[in-house]
């Protein structure tokens, strides 16, 4: 079980009403304090927003978001030894910032963040100005994030949600009352119930019905303890992301054989214990009537696209310009002596050698990986 998680990253979004019933507020703070400890106890990871912290109109002291509290956890963990987070992935939790996002740090956060910033395990990112930067905000957030977990929330939990399914990452909409009126992540819930395919691949997909029902809070208020059971057991009911192989395929070609041991040795170990399950064209079984369709389609669907181009195949360069404009997490390599069509100072290669054991190839292809993973997109929006 605990393969499942590692490696996967889960963002924690949403937002409550000024005047909320706060005994409510206090028990979901609680409640994703303590998945998140045991997120990343596990091996998984975390996104968050940095900036502002709004508080509750009466309870001074209670936030009406998540993101610090999710600090709160990291922080809680960050002397214990977090062993199962792949390093290849990069930083465990990603921090997106807002541009000035330093400036609206609450002054009693301030000692909080700087202990955070000191360790290995956070990541910051700062959206550049001049950006419509909410809307890339969260596009960048639903680049790195892995699970999206909702609740609350107004239009931008719905247009995060929109960003989490359009690369086909699952969706988990939570339905507890933390609005007025009926929020988002309420509304999501429903369509879930009706819909569970459109929001997650639960597998065996005939109970993800009853698997998603068990998460709900509505007339009641399950225990912590029992919520996160029932929570992670639906997570270990979800496919590992996807990554997807562009290579040489073409048996009658020389460099046929060394590409083949480079992947079947090297690269599958690799993107395995990143978290990933792999996805090659002629080695996984196809479900669609013509191969162009399912490769784009994959592609689309894939969280990490590594495309290797020794050989320079057209095909190869294709899939890689279509994964770049999708904005996946795109590593590329290719055997030393390859002369790449681009300027590799813009897009990173990974020169590999025929010369070398598996062992020191495998060393260099995660350090590689481990430096490029987290690369913000040659365009942005």
């Amino acid at each position: 079980m605990l393969g499942r998680i590692s490696g996967r990253r889960i963002h924690f979004a949403g937002s409550a009403d000024i005047d909320v019933e706060p005994g409510r507020l206090k028990y979901f703070h609680s409640l994703i304090r303590h998945i998140a400890k045991r997120t990343l106890l596990e091996g998984g990871g975390l996104i968050l927003t940095l900036g502002s912290e709004p508080l509750h109109e009466t309870e001074h002291d209670l936030p009406l978001i998540f993101d610090w509290t999710l600090l709160e956890a990291l922080d809680e963990c960050r002397n214990r030894h977090l062993q199962n987070w792949p390093e290849t992935q990069g930083a465990q939790v990603i921090a997106v910032g807002l541009p000035k996002w330093r400036e609206r740090v609450p002054e009693g956060r301030k000692a909080l963040l700087e202990r955070l910033l000191s360790i290995n395990s956070i990541q910051v990112i700062q959206i550049r100005s001049g950006l419509s930067i909410g809307g890339v905000l969260r596009e960048r957030q639903a680049t790195f994030g892995d699970i999206l977990v909702v609740a609350g929330g107004g239009p931008g939990v719905e247009h995060l949600v929109e960003s989490y399914k359009s690369n086909c990452k699952p969706v988990i909409p939570l339905d507890i009352r933390l609005k007025a009126k009926e929020s988002a992540a309420e509304r999501l819930s429903i369509n879930a119930l009706e819909n569970p395919e459109e929001f997650f691949d639960y597998r065996p997909s005939h109970q993800a019905t009853g698997a998603f029902l068990a998460l709900s809070f509505k007339n009641h208020q399950p225990h912590i303890e029992e919520f996160e059971k029932r929570f992670f057991n639906f997570l270990f009911h979800l496919p590992r992301p996807r990554a997807f192989f562009a290579r040489l395929l073409n048996k009658e070609l020389s460099e046929h054989k060394e590409v083949d041991r480079f992947f079947r040795n090297v690269v599958d170990q690799v993107v395995e214990n990143a978290g990933y399950e792999r996805f090659e064209m002629g080695k996984e079984s196809s479900k669609q009537p013509f191969l162009n369709v399912e490769i784009f389609q994959v592609i689309l669907s894939s969280s990490l696209v590594l495309v290797d181009l020794t050989g320079l195949r057209s095909d190869c360069l294709v899939e890689l310009g279509y994964a770049i404009g999708l904005r996946k997490k795109v590593i590329i390599t290719s055997q030393e002596g390859t002369r790449l069509p681009f300027d590799s100072a813009s897009l990173p290669c990974h020169f590999w050698s025929i010369t070398q054991s598996d062992v020191q190839r495998k060393t260099e292809l995660q350090d590689f990986i481990k430096k490029n993973i987290i690369r913000k997109p040659i365009i942005e929006s």
